[in-house]
């Protein structure tokens, strides 16, 4: 319970500190293109995303906040290892302090938390959502700022066989995979 205290006074803290972001990017899928969408959703009390289990190499992948920010705060939807995500009570609490995942992603952004991010999305790699991070490497993100129904789109790059993992930074107990199929699966 104490994590999750700390989690929402530190989403209000950066809705706060960070209003004018902007947060919608990515790209204009062309006509006819398949198009598989991460939902950010506050269900039952409980804030999570509901993504698809797999999606095909080349479609897109939008990410859409539906929650309202004011209320919950921000989210960042950022690619990480499968080590990376914070599992126990005690990885969640620690995580926005040095040498954790959560302030990782901060810094991918090039911010500590406390100023607006400088970079947004954050693209690792290649184009697109191909590049997972850890707290030495930087991975591919986005954060949706404060803005309602904020989303984005970008084609899904990595390679067929991969899993991708991502969570959020502000509230780490969010997070899921999806596996990418090779190209008209």
């Amino acid at each position: 319970m104490r994590a999750l205290a700390l989690a929402v006074a530190l989403a209000a803290a950066a809705v706060l500190v960070i209003p004018g972001l902007a947060t919608g990017a990515g790209t204009t899928p062309p006509p006819g293109a398949k198009v598989d969408t991460v939902h950010i959703v506050l269900e039952k009390g409980k804030l999570k995303f509901v993504a698809p289990e797999s999606v095909d190499q080349g479609d897109y992948l939008e990410v859409l906040n539906e929650t309202n920010p004011k209320q919950v705060g921000p989210h960042t939807f950022s690619l990480v290892t499968k080590g990376s995500i914070p599992k126990t009570g005690n990885q969640r609490h620690d995580c926005f302090t040095p040498k954790h995942i959560c302030m990782a992603i901060a810094h991918w952004h090039g911010t500590n938390g406390k100023e607006p991010p400088k970079y947004n999305p954050v693209e690792a790699g290649p184009e697109g959502w191909s590049t997972m991070g850890t707290i030495s490497k930087k991975g591919d993100s986005w954060f949706t700022g404060e803005k309602p129904k904020a989303s984005i789109v970008q084609q899904v790059t990595a390679t067929a066989g991969t899993t991708l993992y991502f969570m959020c930074a502000v509230h780490p107990w969010m997070h899921g995979q999806i596996t990418v199929l090779p190209s008209g699966s």
